[in-house]
């Protein structure tokens, strides 16, 4: 098991193509675009290693934040109609950050931001794949699934998707790659 968390954290790629799982029907929104409305849903998923109970919940919370932030700033805060989606990417590292921005159409919301009055988030959920070594968190694969909908010209459900890879260096926790998917309907 630790060998596909390794493996998972080193493929660090990114696309655009389908999760190929089952879509499930939208469920119904509250009417106000307010982010903090939605609460993202975050455990510890698969553990190779052993880590303490209480270290868990303290990972989740510190991996919660990186999440949420590169959430609201890239899909969720901010004035709309909108196409300045710099600093879309707290949380992740230079290189990671220079990646999102050229996917920016992927990792943010650049495609849509001008013909949408705003966003109503509807599910914000967090699983987190964690590699211990000596009761440590050394790597952290985040499973992350976000799904809002748009309103004013462009009206879409959007399903964000995919895989976040962090590390944790002197700033904290880090993304250094991801592999997500996003789709409009």
């Amino acid at each position: 098991m630790a060998a596909l968390v390794v493996v998972g954290l080193a493929a660090g790629g990114c696309s655009d193509g389908s999760d190929g799982g089952p879509r499930k029907a939208d469920a119904t929104s509250s009417a106000s675009a307010a982010p903090a409305e939605v609460v993202t849903a975050a455990s510890v998923g698969q553990l190779a290693g052993k880590l303490p109970q209480a270290r868990r919940a303290q990972l989740v919370g510190e991996v919660q934040q990186v999440v949420d932030g590169w959430i609201d700033a890239a899909y969720l805060s901010g004035d709309y109609p909108r196409t300045d989606f710099a600093g879309s990417w707290p949380g992740f590292t230079a290189p990671a950050q220079a990646k999102a921005e050229r996917d920016g159409d992927l990792m943010s919301n650049r495609d849509i931001g001008a013909s949408i009055d705003g966003v109503e988030p509807q599910k914000r959920q967090l699983k987190l794949d964690v590699l211990s070594v000596r009761k440590r968190p050394v790597g952290v694969t985040a499973r992350v699934v976000l799904r809002f909908a748009t309103t004013g010209d462009t009206v879409k459900d959007v399903r964000v998707a995919g895989r976040l890879y962090l590390t944790k260096g002197k700033q904290g926790w880090q993304v250094f790659g991801y592999d997500v998917t996003k789709v409009a309907r």
